[in-house]
This record gives structure tokens, sequence and C-alpha cells, in this order.
């Protein structure tokens, strides 16, 4: 694994990303490489396409909840200046140069200033810290994956969320231990994906596009044939407030955002019968 950190410490919530890269080289993992740079360049592609998983860190303007997280998939065009090269396209020399495509994912860490200082402001460092715990429970995932499933052994997971980052940031995990992982954006979504890649494990976002989503996306499921578990996701009272019964709808669970991602692998590797 390589976990790249870029970005100008010399102005205020740029650095997020170096800084991040030297406090995880503090942590000694021994699978990960690591290395910093002020920004991205085409000469990365030769480093990244070396290793299978590739996590880059960066700083975001965009109005996300602490952090983002995507896959970055390569470009149909490479383009980049002196100063700028997209992500998507030195994925895309990866697989140009060096004849293939690593799994790379970027975090976006939520920055606000960026003035010629050094120094966070006060709600970059929480987004950091948050981004942080998220990164060292993914690590100490990855550090277990010589214990997850062989390829033929590979279980399927569902999610059903209308939250990207919150998909993403599971799948990321769950694929770091062998899992495969299908997505769907909304409900009715979230059935066809099921028809199609016929998941052994659903998990389904309760409020999406109305308050009970989830739970009707789950016995209808249920009616289609579907005898796996599924189980909700869920902020914190929404399964109070709304009355929602888990063992009443036939449900295995529920998961409470933000999710313990930990606990999400442990309880699924148990059902699934995953050494």
């Amino acid at each position: 694994m390589l976990i790249y950190g870029y970005g100008n410490p010399g102005r205020q919530d740029d650095g997020l990303g170096p800084a991040m890269i030297e406090e995880i080289e503090r942590l000694g993992y021994g699978f990960i490489e690591t290395d910093a740079n002020y920004q991205l360049s085409i000469e990365d592609a030769a480093e990244m396409a070396a290793h299978d998983f590739v996590i880059l860190i960066d700083t975001t303007v965009q109005d996300v909840d602490c952090f983002s997280i995507r896959k970055v998939l390569p470009s149909s065009t490479i383009t980049f200046t002196s100063h700028l090269v997209k992500p998507e396209s030195v994925v895309a020399l990866c697989e140009d140069a060096f004849g293939r495509v690593p799994d790379v994912w970027i975090i976006g860490i939520r920055g606000y200033e960026f003035e010629f200082a050094e120094g966070f402001t006060e709600r970059a460092q929480k987004n950091y810290r948050k981004a942080f715990d998220f990164i060292t429970q993914l690590l100490r995932t990855y550090g277990e994956r010589t214990m997850a499933t062989t390829k033929n052994e590979e279980k399927i997971v569902l999610i059903i969320d209308d939250d990207a980052d919150i998909r993403a940031s599971m799948r990321i995990v769950l694929e770091a231990v062998g899992f495969s992982v299908g997505e769907a954006g909304d409900g009715e979504e979230g059935l066809k994906v099921a028809q199609t890649v016929n998941p052994d494990v659903v998990i389904v976002d309760l409020m999406m596009e109305t308050v009970d989503a989830g739970s009707k996306v789950s016995v209808k499921l249920k009616e289609s044939g579907f005898k796996g578990p599924i189980y909700l996701l869920s902020a914190a009272g929404d399964t109070v407030r709304y009355n929602i019964d888990a063992k009443e709808l036939g449900l295995d669970g529920i998961f409470q955002k933000p999710i313990n991602h930990e606990i999400l692998i442990s309880t699924l590797k148990t059902k699934l019968n995953m050494k």
C-alpha cells in the first residue's frame, strides 16, 4: 500500500496532506510506504503503478462533512500543466506507461484558509483528526488482510445509501479485507443491483428518498426472494424516532452512523461464517 499526501505546508490548511503523512509514518506500519510533495506530478505514475493499493490525501474546498473519499479512475485523456496534474491523469499514465491500474482512492480533508502562513485553522484541525481516525482504522483492517477470504470464498456486500461518501468509506474498508462490493444510490436502484450482483448481504440506509425508504427496500428484497442477511444503516436515534423494529422487519441488525468499520467487518464475517 502507498499513502501519498500532497499540499503546501506554508499555506495554512493546504498542508493537511503532508501533515497526515508525517503522523502516519510515526505509526510504524511495515506494510505501507509513504510519500509527500507539494503537488502531484506525472512522475508519480511510476511509484503508484508499483503498488496495488494507493491512498491519496489532499485538502478540499468542497462543502463536505469533515472529509470526502472517492475512487480515482483513469481519465480518457491525459492533461497536465507545470502547476497542476489531476489524479485521474496520473492513474491514466499508470495504465498507458506501465500497463497496470492500481486501486486508487483520494481522501479530501476540508480546509478553509490558504494564506501564506503555517498552521491549520481550528475547523480544519477537527476535520484532520476525524480523517486520521478513519485512515488508522483502515490501516488496522488492511493489516489483517492475510486473514481475509480467498477469491473463491469472496462474499458480495451491496450498500444502498444516497450518501456517496458513506458508500465509498465502507467500500474501501470492505474491499481491503477481501469483500466484493456493489453500490446503489437509492432504493429503486438498489433493488435492480441486487438482481444483478446477487449479494450475500445487503446494507441499506434507513433515510433516503423517504423517511422509511430503507425499511421498505428491506421488505421488497424479502418479497423478491432474497434470503441473505439485511442490515439497516441509521443515524443515532432514527430507529427509535421512526419506530423501526429490526426483528419485526426480519432484519439482522442495525449499524449506527457514524459507522464503526471494525464492528462492521466483524459482524459481517461472523454472520457469513468467514474466517
